[in-house]
């Protein structure tokens, strides 16, 4: 399973961080952003919150062709004037009421404007011919040129648009729009980040998910020997029952023997080896002999085993509690 896992997470680490290489230099987006369009109206307007779609510094440039190809072909034939506002949607639309209007919408892509054509709602009104449109009121900026204008802009307000007019007829306007963007969306980072935790991962599956679980609680648990308590022997526990206190002396030969006898059970120390059994040949036995020793066998244990007196006991108990008391240090 390791064999299988740790290669998977090995090539999805260095994929991720490919891409974020690529992301970084290759894939990079520009700073720059240029859109161009063409269109035919008498004016143009952008919609609210197109100004600052990518960045709050923007600078549109519209160029205009002059009227009819025999005027073209004049040179002294008049060219048309574009003025440029920037004013709000409300004034925007109030100026253009029953006009055709050329209305930029967005990006269709990084290159593309977006435009589309229909009439501004409202009844025109016949304009003052005596205020002209650089002289109005209703305009926070404006700026007006022969054939061609632009205007820089820096502004974060969504409800500020531009409105284009073209003094002379309806010529084809060609509109540009070029945005500088002070912060690039980091693409790479994400990549990176991805890429370092897949590498955790093939690490950690080489590594600790493939050890034995087993294996791994005894490595974080070690191992404790307990220490075997000591046996008592007969005349121990007789003293302590007789005289409290001196049952839970030992001598301190007694822990080095159990230890001694540990080290040799852990050792392997299999001991004196086994005497091998007798054979004992009936015919050579003296059946007489036997019979006598027998019996001489059993007046001994008979005598040993008699009936030890109250006054024995009470001398054995005193030496067995004096010689306690010698031991002492």
């Amino acid at each position: 399973m390791r064999g299988i896992v740790t290669p998977i997470f090995g090539l999805l680490a260095v994929t991720a961080i490919v891409l974020g290489i690529l992301n970084g230099t290759v894939w990079k987006p520009s700073t720059h952003v240029d859109a161009h369009a063409r269109t035919k109206a008498a004016y143009v307007v952008t919609d609210p919150g197109v100004l600052p779609l990518v960045d709050n510094r923007v600078t549109m440039r519209v160029d205009a062709a002059s009227t009819g190809t025999a005027a073209a072909a004049d040179q002294n034939s008049q060219k048309p004037t574009v003025c440029m506002a920037l004013t709000t949607a409300k004034d925007a639309a109030g100026w253009t009421a029953g006009h055709d209007v050329a209305r930029v919408r967005g990006l269709d892509d990084w290159q593309t404007l977006s435009v589309g054509r229909d009439t501004s709602p409202g009844k025109a009104v016949k304009s003052d011919p005596g205020v002209a449109f650089q002289d109005s009121d209703m305009w926070k900026q404006v700026t007006c040129s022969d054939s061609s204008v632009s205007m820089s802009l820096k502004t974060d307000d969504p409800q500020a648009v531009l409105l284009v007019a073209v003094s002379q007829g309806s010529p084809s306007l060609g509109l540009e729009m070029l945005w500088e963007r002070d912060k690039l969306p980091n693409f790479a980072m994400p990549f990176y980040f991805a890429g370092g935790l897949l590498a955790l991962l093939a690490v950690l599956s080489a590594t600790v998910f493939a050890m034995d679980p087993v294996k791994r609680r005894k490595q974080t648990e070690p191992e404790q020997e307990t220490e075997e308590p000591p046996e008592v022997s007969v005349i121990q526990a007789l003293g302590s029952a007789i005289l409290p206190g001196l049952g839970n002396r030992h001598s301190p030969a007694s822990g080095r023997r159990l230890r001694h006898a540990r080290g040799q059970a852990r050792q392997g120390d299999p001991g004196p080896p086994p005497r091998p059994p007798v054979v004992i040949d009936p015919r050579n036995r003296n059946l007489v002999a036997d019979q006598q020793e027998g019996g001489d066998r059993r007046a001994d244990d008979e005598s040993s085993t008699r009936v030890i007196s109250s006054q024995e006991m009470a001398s054995y108990l005193a030496r067995l509690a004096h010689e306690g008391e010698e031991e002492r240090p």
